[in-house]
């Protein structure tokens, strides 16, 4: 697995995100890119079960394809670095 967490800009809020996006293969799933959001809101936090703030959880187990990924960076303004992962 390979991951990289960087700050992002939620689209709908304004506000500063957590991001974390890689690649990644779990045995028995569709191996893929993901792509996680956590927000640092506290309602957001709250209502999440994890007590994280995670708001966006794409390709997690069920990995997505680059253009997907792709497209989420440029939704949450992160610059997607492939030759990182």
């Amino acid at each position: 697995m390979s991951r990289i967490t960087t700050i992002g800009i939620n689209p709908n809020t304004g506000d500063n995100v957590d991001v974390s996006y890689g690649y990644d293969t779990v045995p028995g799933f569709k191996p893929g890119y993901f792509f996680q959001v956590f927000s640092n809101d506290e309602e957001d936090m709250r209502s999440d079960p994890s007590g994280e703030g995670l708001i966006i959880n794409e390709g997690f187990l069920e990995g997505i394809e680059r253009e997907r990924l792709k497209e989420l960076g440029s939704q949450y303004s992160v610059e997607i670095r492939f030759d990182k992962l």
